[in-house]
């Protein structure tokens, strides 16, 4: 079993910033089923928080407090603190304190003060260079894991009178594979970490948005992992969700095109979920604005299509591909994560998928045509719906609408995508971030 790590923190933005860095170097930790940690970040709305704190804090086999400021004034932390105190005094080989000086203060009067104060060179990680403040913690995910190691075989000695000590966890990757943390380094994907949630995108804008809406807001990582063809992006854990990235070439079809490539990365990856996130067209410019986001209630594939004649000998387009519904897990959460959004409109409803860039009126006429109830289309989506179906692998298409699709594409087109693109993601991330994602 994991060893469960508390982080005795303030909810401040600053402390938060921080926390989130460290989270960064020790998600290696916590995707080797080593540690599982918390904190007050992660409580729920209409949970009891004194009662939530303390049962958390009751369960910590190891408790990093996190010194600042804003540590010392929180109303709950001296009730806090005399409980890890307490359990530490009392089982001094079960509960470790491990004091980290975020921001300077005044703690040479705390109980704790007479343990060693990580960083050892006495000042506290916020004064530090960004340089120097990722040694450190690269030194301090050392020692968790370490001490993380230590208690678990602790335990398995108790577990097994007479028996040699086992490690309780797996190792997150072989020799070639990434092992850095937060570095970006990259690695052979030999043997892949878990993952939770696969995040598809299919252009650079997407990619970009991605990464920095999940690096800045998230403190996500952004390490690579090479595949026999694709290359994966791992941004660690959000919202308890381990999380992965792809990016596909434009379009279903092709070599790189999103089916193939879809289908390979859930076969080597193993997600419960896949999500395409990023650009899309509208179809209902009187209903929705740029910048709106579209999520695939029910997503169809128009280029299969029976091409015959009509009364008058006219060309008839008749559908004849899958009407697929997405997810209702995914669904669900998505329609939950709108409740509190207070960006872009969500829509949810019929997209339409297809290999064609869409930006001529009379194609438009024609896809609504097809589909009256299309509410916009995109060029990923099917093969999305094929691999992971083919998989049995969950999946749901959220993109943000970035034109019309009616010949005025080129007009603001940076501009226009990047909105798309980061509303999309900021989206997608909000939802994951809320925790209700992570694995059951």
């Amino acid at each position: 079993m994991p060893v469960n790590l508390f982080y005795l923190c303030s909810r401040s933005e600053e402390d938060e910033r921080l926390l989130a860095q460290l989270k960064n170097f020790l998600s290696t930790l916590r995707s080797a089923q080593l540690i599982s940690d918390w904190g007050p970040q992660q409580l729920r709305a209409g949970q009891s928080i004194r009662e939530e704190l303390r049962r958390r804090l009751s369960e910590a086999q190891i408790v990093l407090i996190l010194l600042s400021p804003d540590l010392l004034t929180d109303r709950f932390y001296p009730e806090l603190l005399q409980l890890a105190w307490e359990r530490h005094q009392r089982a001094p080989e079960r509960v470790r304190l491990l004091p980290v000086k975020l921001r300077e203060c005044a703690y040479e009067q705390e109980p704790f003060a007479e343990l060693d104060i990580f960083p050892p060179n006495g000042k506290s990680l916020h004064a530090l260079s960004l340089a120097q403040r990722e040694r450190e913690l690269k030194e301090l995910a050392i020692q968790i894991r370490e001490l993380a190691e230590e208690l678990a075989a602790s335990e398995n000695v108790k577990a097994r009178p007479g028996e040699a000590p086992t490690a309780s966890f797996r190792p997150v990757a072989q020799a070639g594979a990434s092992e850095s943390a937060g570095t970006g380094r990259s690695g052979s994907l030999s043997s892949v970490r878990r993952c939770d949630l696969l995040l598809v995108t299919a252009t650079d804008v997407e990619v970009q948005a991605v990464r920095e809406i999940a690096q800045r807001e998230w403190g996500a990582r952004f390490e690579r992992e090479y595949g026999r063809i694709e290359t994966y992006y791992f941004l660690g854990e959000i919202g308890g969700t381990v999380t992965w990235l792809l990016r596909t070439e434009m379009g279903a079809q092709g070599a790189g095109g999103a089916t193939l490539a879809v289908s390979e990365a859930i076969q080597r990856l193993k997600p419960a979920a896949v999500i395409m996130v990023g650009i899309a067209f509208g179809l209902r410019p009187g209903e929705q604005q740029l910048g709106d986001i579209l999520v695939s209630k029910q997503l169809m594939s128009y280029e299969p299509q029976r091409v015959g004649a009509g009364a008058s000998g006219e060309m008839v387009l008749r559908p004849r591909g899958d009407r697929a519904t997405a997810s209702p897990r995914l669904l669900a959460r998505f329609r939950d994560g709108a409740l509190d959004w207070n960006g872009p409109e969500p829509h949810f409803g019929l997209l339409l998928s297809g290999e064609k860039l869409v930006d001529h009126p009379d194609l438009l006429r024609q896809l609504l045509a097809i589909e009256p109830e299309a509410i916009g289309g995109e060029m990923e989506g099917a093969g999305l719906y094929a691999a992971a179906t083919r998989e049995r692998c969950e999946w749901i298409v959220v993109k943000a609408i970035c034109d019309w699709g009616d010949g005025h594409k080129s007009e603001n087109k940076e501009e226009n995508q990047r909105l798309a693109a980061e509303n999309a993601a900021r989206f997608v991330l909000s939802v994951l971030g809320s925790g209700g994602l992570r694995p059951s």
